[in-house]
């Protein structure tokens, strides 16, 4: 059972969103979103430091559920990043140009860098010690984030098929050498 607090949390963020798919994000306050879920601003900033608090939260929240639920291989997991990044645009953008951006950065570094830990750990590579398929996971996480980070800093205008493909390419590229 969900605690309270997620439940107050969830109310929030369903609330933002809402009212993004009624008006532009800059219009948005905490007293509109508050009014929305049927709490007080008291309650949201209990919760929340600020609106890109929350912002920040439904991001790392959706992204880290996609990113734990999967299944399917490291190009699934990057596909659907993408994707959701593409379907929650002006969230993704809103939380790009906030005072979160670095620690977003972090987040999704994290997040994709255990994720490529797991897979470099799989069968299928060979590597002289761990300490180089930590580095080799580094250095391929290091070049998904900052070409994601360039994606958003342009306002999405590529298609996100393309990043996505340019992300797998890039991965399989670094990788050649470690095959069995």
């Amino acid at each position: 059972m969900e605690r309270e607090e997620d439940y107050t949390k969830l109310a929030f963020a369903e609330a933002y969103r809402k009212l993004q798919s009624q008006s532009p994000t800059r219009r948005i306050t905490v007293k509109d979103i508050a009014a929305t879920a049927g709490y007080d601003r008291h309650t949201f900033y209990y919760h929340f430091k600020s609106l890109q608090d929350l912002v920040s939260w439904i991001f790392d929240t959706e992204v880290a559920k996609i990113m734990d639920e999967a299944t399917g291989d490291w190009s699934d997991i990057i596909r659907n990043v993408i994707n959701y990044t593409k379907n929650n645009k002006a969230l993704v953008l809103a939380l790009y140009h906030s005072s979160h951006h670095a620690e977003t950065m972090l987040f999704l570094q994290n997040k994709f860098g255990k994720m490529m830990d797991v897979f470099l750990n799989s069968s299928d590579y060979v590597f002289t010690s761990k300490s180089e398929m930590h580095q080799v996971s580094a250095f391929i996480t290091g070049g998904c984030i900052v070409l994601f980070f360039q994606w958003l800093g342009t306002g999405m205008e590529r298609e996100a098929s393309e990043i996505a493909e340019e992300l797998l390419d890039i991965v399989t590229k670094c990788l050649l050498g470690y095959r069995r």
